[in-house]
C-alpha cells in the first residue's frame, strides 16, 4: 500500500478545507468560461508545476488555462493523458510557489468512511461567481477493483459540472481520490427522486498509472501484482456501471453478489432495489429497500427510495411516512420534502404540500420544480396571484420550463388575463412543440376572445398531436357550431363520444348542434343521453325541453323545465322558457310567474321582459306592458321586436305618434338584421297608421 509520512491527527473541517483551497486549481477553456473542471497541483520541479485531473476536462481539443488559488492565469504547457484511465497531467511553468497535494492511503477509504471532494464548479445561470469553491463531505459507499475510465471509488456526496479532476481527501486532508463524474439513480421518471453519487479514481490506481508512464509522486508503492479474491465492493461498483449502462439484469447480479459476500451491504440493497424497480419488480424493489433499513435504520436514501416506490404504487400514505422519516433522518433532504409534497397534494393536503414545497425552496431557493408545484398547489386553494407567482419565479430559475409557462397560463385564464394566457401557452409550445394541452389550452383562451379560428387551428394541432383528445373534439365542434359549420361541429361532436361514450357535455352540444339544423328528434336523443350520464345536467334538461316545444310537446317541455330548475333554482332560462311552454297551454298567469322569477334572478333579461309583455298586453295590461316593453329596450336598444311590440300596444291606445316612432325604429332594426320578412310587417304597420 503507499507509504506516507507517519499519520497526523484528525484535522477540522476549516482545516482540511484550506489544505484543498491552496492545492486546488481551476482549468478553463479560454474561448468558453462555462467549460471548466478542476485539478490538483502534484508536483513541483524548478518552475515547472504538475497537475492531476479528469481527462475529460481537458480532452476537448481546446485551449486551456490553468488559474492557480492566487488568481493568477497561466498556459498549459503539456497535457499527458494515463492510459486506460479517465485521468491526465498537466504542466504549467510559475515562478510563484504553490502548495503541492500530500498522498494519501485509499486502501484506508473504506466503506463508510468520511471524505471530502473539492473543486470549481462550472459557470452556469445560476453558479456564476469563479471564485466559489465547492467543498462537501460525504461517506464512501465502494472502493474496488477499476472499472470503465478507471473508476473505482464511490461516495455519497452529489458533486456539479467543474468539480471533475478535482481533490477526494482523506480526514487528514490527504488526497486519496480524483474525483471523475457524478452517477444518477432514480425511481421512476415521474418523481424528482434521483440519488446522486460522486465516483472518481483512488490515488492508489492513479500511482500505479503514473509509475508506469515513469512520473514519480515521490511515494513508495506496493506491488501491483498481488492477487487477491473479488470484494463485494468490486461487484457494487461492477452493478453501478452496469446500471448507468441500463443493464439492469447484469447489475442485480452484481449487487445480488456484493451482498452474497457482505450480507449487510446496505448500499447494493438498496441500488437492487432501485435497478429491480426499473425492471417492473416492485415488490422486489421494496423489498430491497425495507432491507437496507433494517440494516441500517438511520438510511435517509432507502427509506426516501421506499417512499418513491410506495408513492408510484399508490401507497401515499406509505411514502408520506417513509418520506418523513427520511427527513428526520437527513432534515436538509430537499428530493424528501418535494416528494413529500407531491404525495400530500395527490390526497388532497393543499396546505401541507404547500408547506413541503416552501421547506424544499428554503433549502434550495433554485429548485424551479418546488416553484412550480407550490403554485399548483396555491392555485387549487384559490390563490391565483400567489401560483402565478411561483410560476414566474419558476420560469426566471429556468426559462425553458414549459409546464411553469404552462401553469401561469392556466392561472392567467382563470384570472381573466386571456392575452397573457395566449402568451405563455405560446411560450411552452415553443419549448415543447408537441405539447397538446397548451395547444388545446390556447385554444380556449382565443375562443373566449371571438379568435374561433384561430381556436380551431389550436385544437386541430392538440389532436394531431393526441388523436383521442376528447376534449380537443369537443371544443372543436363549438367553435366550428359558431361559425355556422354546423356539420362539421356534429362530425366533431361525435368523434368526441366514440374516444368517451361517457362524455356528456359532447351529447349535450351535439343535441344544440342538431338541434340547430333542425332535427329535434336527434337533439331530443343526444340530450336524453347526457341526461342519463349526467342526471344533474340542467343545460341538458333545456335543451330537450326548447326541442320538445319546439314538436308541439308542451307537457313534455314544461317537466323539462321544471327539471332544469329544481336542480339550478336560479336557471333563469328555464323559467322564461317554462313560461313560453306554459303561455302556449293557455296558464296565463303561470306564464307571468315564470317571466317575473327569470327576470328577478337577472334583471337584464330582455327577452322574459319581452315575452311577458306579450303576455300583459294579451291580458288587457296595456300599460303593464308598454313598461316590459320598454325596460327590454333599455338593456338591449337594439331589440327590433320588442320596439314593434311597444308599437302594437301604442297603437292599440291610440297613440298614432309614438306607434309610428316604435315601428320605424323596429324596421330599421330589421333591415340591418336582413329579416325581411319582420322588416316588411313592420312598414306595413307604419302605412297602416299614415
Amino acid at each position: 500500500m503507499l507509504v506516507q509520512q507517519v499519520a497526523v491527527a484528525q484535522l477540522s473541517e476549516a482545516e482540511i478545507e484550506k489544505i484543498a483551497q491552496n492545492i486546488t486549481v481551476r482549468i478553463v477553456n479560454s474561448q468558453n468560461s462555462t467549460d471548466s473542471g478542476s485539478g490538483i497541483i502534484i508536483k513541483r520541479g524548478g518552475n515547472n508545476y504538475k497537475v492531476l485531473t479528469a481527462y475529460h476536462v481537458v480532452k476537448g481539443g481546446q485551449k486551456y488555462q490553468i488559474v492557480t488559488p492566487d488568481g493568477q492565469s497561466n498556459a498549459i504547457t503539456s497535457i499527458k493523458p494515463l492510459a486506460n484511465k479517465d485521468l491526465a497531467i498537466l504542466e504549467f511553468s510559475s515562478s510563484r510557489t504553490y502548495n503541492i497535494a500530500k498522498m494519501g492511503n485509499s486502501d484506508k477509504a473504506t466503506r463508510r468512511t468520511t471524505v471530502y471532494v473539492v473543486g470549481f464548479p462550472a459557470k452556469t445561470a445560476n453558479i456564476d461567481n469563479p471564485d466559489f469553491f465547492f467543498f462537501r463531505d460525504g461517506r464512501v459507499y465502494a472502493n474496488g477493483t477499476p472499472q470503465r475510465d478507471g473508476y473505482n471509488i464511490i461516495y455519497d456526496v452529489p458533486t456539479l459540472k467543474g468539480t471533475s479532476g478535482g481533490a477526494v481527501l482523506n480526514d487528514q486532508g490527504e488526497v486519496v481520490a480524483v474525483h471523475g463524474r457524478a452517477d444518477e439513480q432514480q425511481i421512476s421518471d415521474k418523481s424528482q427522486s434521483k440519488i446522486i453519487t460522486g465516483i472518481g479514481t483512488t490515488i492508489y490506481s492513479v500511482a500505479q498509472q503514473m509509475s508506469a508512464a515513469g512520473i514519480d509522486l515521490g511515494v513508495n508503492l506496493p506491488s501491483i501484482n498481488v492477487a487477491s479474491a473479488p470484494k463485494a465492493d468490486d461487484f457494487y461498483i461492477k452493478g453501478n456501471e452496469k446500471y448507468q449502462q441500463r443493464n439492469f439484469r447484469g447489475a442485480i447480479a452484481d449487487y445480488t453478489r456484493a451482498i452474497e459476500i457482505d450480507p449487510k451491504y446496505v448500499y447494493a440493497y438498496n441500488n437492487r432495489g432501485i435497478a429491480r424497480w426499473d425492471l417492473g419488480d416492485k415488490s422486489g424493489a421494496i423489498a430491497d429497500f425495507t432491507r437496507a433499513i433494517e440494516i441500517d435504520p438511520k438510511n435517509a436514501y432507502a427509506y426516501y427510495n421506499r417512499g418513491s416506490a410506495r408513492s408510484d404504487l399508490g401507497n401515499k400514505s406509505g411514502a408520506i411516512a417513509d418520506y418523513t422519516r427520511a427527513i428526520e433522518i437527513d432534515p436538509k433532504y430537499v428530493y424528501a420534502y418535494y416528494n413529500r409534497g407531491i404525495a400530500r397534494l395527490q390526497l388532497g393536503d393543499k396546505s401541507g404540500a404547500i408547506a413541503d414545497f416552501t421547506r424544499a425552496i428554503e433549502i434550495d431557493p433554485k429548485n424551479a420544480n418546488a416553484y412550480n408545484n407550490r403554485g399548483f398547489a396555491r392555485l387549487q386553494l384559490g390563490d391565483k396571484s400567489g401560483a402565478i407567482a411561483d410560476y414566474t419565479r419558476a420560469i426566471e430559475i429556468d426559462p425553458k420550463d414549459a409546464a411553469a409557462y404552462y401553469n401561469r397560463g392556466i392561472a392567467r385564464l382563470q384570472l381573466g388575463d386571456k392575452s397573457g394566457a395566449i402568451a405563455d401557452y405560446t411560450r411552452a409550445i415553443e419549448i415543447d412543440p408537441k405539447n397538446a394541452y397548451a395547444y388545446y389550452n390556447r385554444g380556449i383562451a382565443r375562443l373566449q376572445l371571438g379568435d374561433k379560428s384561430g381556436a380551431i387551428t389550436d385544437y386541430t394541432r392538440a389532436i394531431e398531436i393526441d388523436p383521442k383528445n376528447a376534449n380537443a373534439y369537443n371544443n372543436r365542434g363549438f367553435a366550428r357550431s359558431d361559425l355556422g359549420d354546423k356539420s362539421g361541429a356534429i362530425a366533431d361532436y361525435t368523434r368526441a363520444i366514440e374516444i368517451d361514450p361517457k362524455n356528456a357535455l359532447a351529447y349535450y352540444n351535439r343535441g344544440n348542434a342538431r338541434s340547430d339544423l333542425g332535427n329535434k328528434s336527434g337533439a331530443i336523443a343526444d340530450y336524453t343521453r347526457a341526461i342519463e350520464i349526467d342526471p344533474k345536467n340542467a343545460n341538458a334538461y333545456l335543451g330537450r325541453g326548447n326541442a320538445r316545444s319546439d314538436l308541439g310537446d308542451k307537457s313534455g317541455a314544461i317537466a323539462d323545465y321544471t327539471r332544469a330548475i329544481e336542480i339550478d333554482p336560479k336557471y333563469a332560462a328555464a323559467y322564461n322558457n317554462r313560461g313560453i311552454a306554459r303561455w302556449d297551454l293557455g296558464d296565463k298567469s303561470g306564464a307571468i310567474a315564470d317571466y317575473t322569477r327569470a327576470i328577478e334572478i337577472d334583471p337584464k333579461y330582455a327577452n322574459a321582459y319581452n315575452n311577458r309583455g306579450i303576455a300583459r298586453r294579451q291580458l288587457g295590461d296595456k300599460s303593464g306592458a308598454i313598461a316590459d316593453f320598454t325596460r327590454a329596450i333599455e338593456i338591449d336598444p337594439k331589440y327590433a321586436t320588442a320596439y314593434y311590440n311597444r308599437g302594437v300596444v301604442r297603437r292599440q291606445l291610440g297613440e298614432k305618434q309614438g306607434a309610428i316612432v316604435d315601428f320605424q325604429k323596429a324596421a330599421e332594426l330589421y333591415q340591418q338584421q336582413d329579416k325581411k320578412d319582420d322588416f316588411q310587417n313592420a312598414l306595413n304597420q307604419i302605412r297602416k297608421l299614415e
